[in-house]
């Protein structure tokens, strides 16, 4: 079965209005290769990168074209690994979660749900049935390095709801002053494991927009990447823009999808 913790992210994916243009689109701004499931599974595609290896490589992210009714990802979804998707969905509505979808098995690989958390943050709950289900790579170039959540209020609060459902381990960093009324928190997955995100309080353009996970792909260069995305029809969403010890920026797929990229801030 998957190594990935439990409480960790396991999975990532979009609803896309254009499968071909976004298709060639990651595989020229992330170097990816990608397959295609047919018409059978919805012509859900799956994104690896290529090692070298008979198979298409190791996994990172899908997309799949949007179903009759259904509207284009805004964002990433980003789901959790659990142990039981039919009991963590029963527990997240008791918490103050709202079911979207599911739970539902595809495919004999893993069972699923989506769900608002008491936030109006979407998220996913995703069971893995066989091995290898999830992330074949994380926290490394060019895959999903790190899930960022803002919200307009204290971190450590708006993360309690996870904690309690997932039984991730909130802390704050040593960095963060002890001034601070709304100190970041760090997350990480109970069972063990590195740190695989982190909570902020909103502010700036943040604060007119609703509480929400951000997927973040680790680049290279943020700079080069977001010139790299307006070439190959897609646009920046949000220009690059330094942090503590990174360079973020958003990148918006040609059907308008966005992502989040984070680079190695080069000091001067």
């Amino acid at each position: 079965m998957t190594s990935i913790p439990l409480g960790a992210p396991i999975w990532s994916d979009s609803l896309t209005s254009d499968l071909e243009a976004d298709t060639r689109y990651y595989e020229h701004l992330f170097g990816w290769s990608s397959q295609n499931a047919g018409e059978e599974f919805g012509n859900y595609t799956t994104f690896s990168i290529p090692d070298g290896s008979r198979d298409s490589g190791r996994e990172v992210m899908g997309i799949m074209p949007c179903p009759p009714g259904a509207e284009p990802s805004r964002i990433w979804n980003l789901q959790f690994r659990v142990a039981d998707c039919a009991a963590a969905t029963e527990k997240a509505q008791a918490l103050g979660a709202t079911l979207v979808e599911g739970p539902e098995e595809m495919g004999g690989m893993l069972r699923f749900a989506m769900l608002i958390d008491p936030n109006g943050a979407s998220f996913g709950l995703m069971e893995a049935l066989a091995p290898g289900t999830g992330f074949g790579a994380f926290g490394e170039s060019n895959a999903v390095s790190w899930a960022e959540y803002h919200h307009d209020g204290v971190p450590a609060e708006a993360m309690r709801f996870y904690a309690d459902l997932l039984g991730w381990k909130v802390v704050t960093p040593p960095w963060e002053s002890a001034d601070n009324p709304r100190p970041y928190a760090a997350l990480s997955a109970g069972e063990g494991g590195e740190e695989f995100g982190g909570c902020h309080a909103a502010e700036g353009f943040e604060l007119s927009l609703p509480a929400q996970w951000s997927v973040m792909v680790a680049v290279e260069d943020a700079d080069a990447t977001c010139d790299r995305a307006v070439e190959l029809g897609g646009s920046v969403a949000a220009p690059p823009m330094d942090v503590p010890g990174l360079r973020v920026a958003g990148v918006a797929a040609p059907s308008g999808t966005t992502v989040a990229i984070m680079a190695p801030r080069a000091w001067k």
